[in-house]
């Protein structure tokens, strides 16, 4: 029975006007909502499974990569080989905007079509890039795709990790490929469409990279560079061999041949432009499951997926996916680094403490840093950090430390200068104050900033206690209302510019005692308890007493008698 289908895939059209709707919806916000902070990278898969692949070669995460994004890359890969591309055909903005950009080409009627040769050299460039993308990520442990990737570069408004001639590049080769040749980024340049085509050959990257640990486990040590190489090389011989008759996935698009008219409509329809009509079993190495064939057939129960009347299953597949990668990464952390230099028995009798909530953890390289300083400290054995939910854990000698003595080890005392007096002889008034929530050194800069914009106060200093100790200091004994203050710091968020750029940032400050009084303080003891005192000599004749702060933030300003 012949029936005329002219129905649209709702099921992709679905998820491709989500994603590109909530993206665009984050751009725009970004833009509105001053203290909208967009992270246009936490579910990426791609970012993902380089991190997993850094944390396996280097004890350490990528970048800010978490456990969220590993789980969506270890969900890619179950994906590509129970179904097929489905990230690739329902969920990639690329992929989604390359193929509305082919449509136009198609209305232009500017399509072309390069012969068989040409295809099969053009897909070894995407192949290239995968294993320079890895290579350098593995290497440094920073996301190398995030110099030249397209989305990534216009979602972050080229920030400083773009390379900006690389990033035009890919840009320009995305827009203009798209329009004449079919998903040309996609088939010829993405490296995440390579490594998903290597995951279509699930027995060929396990069978070589279990090889490869067994080799390693034997004690003999082979550079990851040359399982990158075999993995890379292996898949575009594999894609050039067997190009039309892989393996088919467990779900996959099938033929009735009885009760198929040859009206090639669904080898027109297809994205790819795999020959659908010709083929009982969908095997290409380019088939991502998408559907669209699926809509186009006119007869009845002749394009079915196994056999079976089951368009909805991608979509639901996906769907399952995606909810069971959000559960799994948001039930299991994996440290960014974890390291540890205390013998055996040190590190089997040490304790462990963990701190949360510390804005300078991260990423990859805030981390490292973190953990070069405890490793000055005596008595600390090991670090591990995680930048999902900033955190630190510390293994310590419980017999030189408790919980305490750490805190104030990681704590920074600071003394910031908002403003300089205007005469020595003006009287300054502080209120004292302890807050929570305030820890780390970028917690100084934040106070720094909404104090300078919302107060007149001249400067102010923090001192470890549970809670911390602040002091806040103002010009000509004013004395600003208390609640009004209080207010002030317990601000929820926080906008200001550095170098020409608007960062947006939310506050959890939480005061939770202020002195009722004042104290006033001489301009002379002000200076005396914000700057520092040296003496030196200078050109031989005078010894001059200069004072500066403590911090180094501000100027040297002035000479005291």
């Amino acid at each position: 029975m012949s029936v005329n289908s002219k129905k649209n895939n709702l099921y992709k059209l679905f998820y491709q006007f989500a994603v590109i709707g909530l993206l665009s919806y984050m751009g725009i916000r970004l833009f509105a909502d001053k203290i909208y902070a967009p992270d246009f990278e936490a579910y990426c898969p791609f970012g993902g499974l380089q991190a997993l692949g850094s944390y396996f070669t280097r004890d350490s995460l990528s970048c800010a990569m978490t456990s969220m994004q590993i789980m969506m890359g270890i969900m890619l890969f179950a994906g590509v080989v129970l179904f097929s591309k489905l990230f690739c055909g329902y969920i990639c903005p690329l992929g989604t905007i390359s193929e509305w950009i082919g449509k136009l080409g198609d209305k232009l009627k500017i399509r072309i079509s390069i012969n068989r040769i040409a295809d099969l050299a053009l897909r070894l460039l995407k192949y290239i890039l995968l294993f320079i993308t890895f290579y350098f990520t593995l290497k440094s442990s920073e996301l190398f795709c995030k110099k030249f990737d397209p989305y990534y570069a216009v979602a972050s408004g080229f920030n400083s990790d773009v390379v900006i001639l690389w990033s035009l590049i890919a840009i320009s080769l995305f827009l203009v490929g798209s329009l004449f040749l079919r998903l040309f980024w996609c088939k010829y340049l993405c490296p995440l469409g390579a490594l998903s085509n290597i995951f279509k050959f699930a027995w060929w990257f396990a069978g070589v990279s279990a090889v490869y640990v067994l080799i390693n486990l034997t004690g003999i040590k082979i550079p990851y560079i040359y399982l990158l190489i075999v993995i890379s090389a292996g898949g575009y011989l594999l894609e050039v061999l067997k190009k039309e008759k892989v393996k088919p996935s467990f779900f996959h698009i099938t033929r009735n041949t009885d009760s198929c008219i040859n009206c090639n409509l669904c080898t027109k329809k297809c994205p790819q432009g795999i020959d659908v009509a010709n083929m009982e079993k969908v095997t290409h190495v380019d088939c991502t499951l998408c559907g669209d064939c699926l809509y186009s057939c006119p007869e009845k129960d002749t394009l079915l997926i196994n056999r079976k009347n089951r368009k909805w299953l991608p979509a639901t597949a996906l769907t399952a996916l995606i909810a069971l990668g959000l559960l799994m990464g948001s039930l299991y952390e994996l440290p960014t680094i974890d390291l540890k230099w205390g013998d055996a028995q040190q590190l089997a009798d040490a304790g462990t403490f963990t701190k949360s909530n510390l804005k300078n953890i991260k990423c990859f390289g805030s981390s490292t840093a973190f953990a070069n300083q405890m490793k000055k400290v005596n008595g600390i054995y090991g670090v591990s950090t995680y930048v999902g939910t900033h955190t630190v854990k510390i293994l310590y000698d419980k017999t030189l430390y408790d919980d305490v003595k750490l805190q104030k080890i990681l704590f920074v005392p600071e003394k910031r200068i908002l403003k300089n007096l205007k005469s020595s002889s003006d009287s300054v008034s502080v209120c004292t104050l302890t807050i929570d929530n305030f820890f780390d050194p970028l917690d100084a800069t934040y106070l720094q900033y909404l104090l300078k914009q919302k107060t007149s106060a001249c400067g102010y200093q923090s001192e470890f206690a549970c809670p911390v100790i602040i002091r806040i200091y103002f010009p000509n004994g004013e004395q600003p209302d208390i609640k009004t203050l209080t207010d002030i710091i317990g601000s929820k968020s926080l906008t200001y510019e550095m170098n020409g750029n608007d960062f947006n940032i939310e506050l959890n400050y939480k005061v939770i005692t202020v002195s009722e009084n004042y104290k006033v303080l001489s301009g002379s003891d002000y200076s005396r308890e914000m700057y520092m005192s040296v003496s030196m000599r200078f050109n031989k004749f005078t010894t001059f007493q200069l004072m500066y702060c403590q911090n180094m933030r501000s100027p040297w300003v002035g000479i005291l008698n």
